[in-house]
């Protein structure tokens, strides 16, 4: 064999011996410890529930459709309640960066008899339970598409809320009586308020007590 290809073939056999341990590394370095693959990823996971009702007597609404769409306006997924009104769906999505591992969807929500529903902000997290109540088709009276919000946990808008007055240097108000280790933010601002902590960073969680209080 002539030098060449020896050189040759020794650069082949190199690089097919050496691209599976190259791609177990780039594994292994993309599963942190204790955290799920999708967060590593800048990806959340979850099964949301979508429980749909009519306003007219709260009876569930079967084969009601759920449409849900990204931040991006793209289609993500769609199915139909069941005779209990529930439409349940595995859903990854990129993280919202205004929250800690939580993801958010618009949704359309449409059934026969009834007038549109969006739900904009529906959060992607573990135990997500969406409820929408459609408005019955009423003729000769405004009949259009009705609009709400998702059902963000408390614990999460505390938290963007308590980033937000970081950032800007908000002060807090005086503590309310009664109310134990908690104070609004009010409209002071201090002289030099701190940078922003970054979304997903190890500060303490809205239970614990914030600096600076």
């Amino acid at each position: 064999m002539k030098p060449a290809q020896t050189a040759l073939c020794a650069a082949v056999c190199w690089l097919l011996t050496s691209a599976p341990v190259t791609g177990q590394v780039v594994q292994a370095q993309l599963r942190q410890p204790g955290v799920p693959q999708a967060a590593a990823s800048g990806l959340v996971s979850a099964v949301i529930q979508f429980r749909v009702v009519s306003a007219s007597d709260f009876r569930a609404l079967q084969d009601a459709r759920v449409v849900l769409m990204d931040r991006n306006g793209r289609l993500v997924k769609t199915g139909l309640t069941d005779s209990e009104g529930i439409w349940r769906a595995n859903i990854t999505v990129p993280r919202d960066p205004r929250f800690r591992d939580v993801g958010t969807l618009t949704a359309l929500v449409v059934a026969s008899g009834h007038n549109e529903t969006v739900v904009f902000e529906v959060p992607v997290r573990k135990g997500t339970v969406q409820p929408v109540t459609l408005q019955p088709i009423q003729p000769g009276l405004r009949n259009e598409p009705y609009y709400t919000l998702g059902q963000i946990h408390r614990l999460d808008v505390i938290d963007l809320v308590n980033r937000i007055a970081s950032q800007l240097g908000l002060e807090r108000q005086p503590p309310i009586p009664g109310e134990s280790g908690y104070a609004p933010w009010g409209p002071a601002i201090r002289p030099h308020p701190g940078p922003l902590p970054q979304t997903g960073s190890t500060e303490p969680r809205p239970s614990q007590q914030p600096e600076g209080q």
